[in-house]
């Protein structure tokens, strides 16, 4: 009998959790507005868009140095040749990935590279001579990623030379290519 009144206990108090567990909570009438969390009496969102104003106005002046910095590696950059060859010597490829560099930062930039040669040779050939070597520079800026339409050509020959003389000296600086923008 002592175990049939300990059911009933149990039956009670199950039925009483069962109605509690179901009743429903009384919804409020009007629900309180959220409010924007301060700290020392400024918005949290007003903190936020300063600290992006200001991480932005960092990352513009470092562009800017980095842009500033690759302009004045690139501004007396040359590429110069072997005598009647048009190949890029390796020693000239920090020149070109500079300026490759340099116009990956600056996406509206165009570059016009402008070739030479030396006296030696007929105006015919030194002017093809020229837009080979203009054009092997022009291969490697696009073999460093820069679009072939952000880049021109042309060929001087031997004019313009860079140095005036009759010797090896001044043929060799006047075997060259330039960059122009």
């Amino acid at each position: 009998m002592w175990v049939r009144n300990i059911k009933q206990l149990f039956l009670v108090g199950f039925l009483g959790l069962a109605l509690i567990g179901c009743s429903s909570s009384p919804k409020p009438t009007e629900e309180a507005p959220e409010s924007t969390p301060m700290v020392n009496d400024v918005a949290v969102e007003t903190i936020v868009e300063e600290d992006i104003d200001a991480v932005r106005a960092a990352k513009a002046r470092e562009l800017a140095a980095q842009k500033a910095e690759l302009l004045a590696t690139i501004q007396n950059g040359v590429v110069y040749f072997d005598f009647d060859q048009s190949d890029v010597k390796s020693q000239f490829y920090s020149i070109i990935k500079a300026n490759a560099d340099y116009l990956s930062l600056e996406p509206t930039a165009t570059v016009r590279i402008e070739g030479y040669c030396d006296e030696r040779g007929t105006r015919e050939y030194n002017m093809a001579l020229g837009e080979r070597r203009a054009n092997a520079v022009k291969r490697a800026l696009i073999a460093e990623g820069v679009s072939p339409s952000r880049i021109t050509v042309i060929s001087y020959g031997e004019e313009n030379p860079a140095v005036e003389g009759h010797n090896e000296a001044a043929w060799a600086k006047n075997r060259r290519a330039e960059f122009s923008y």
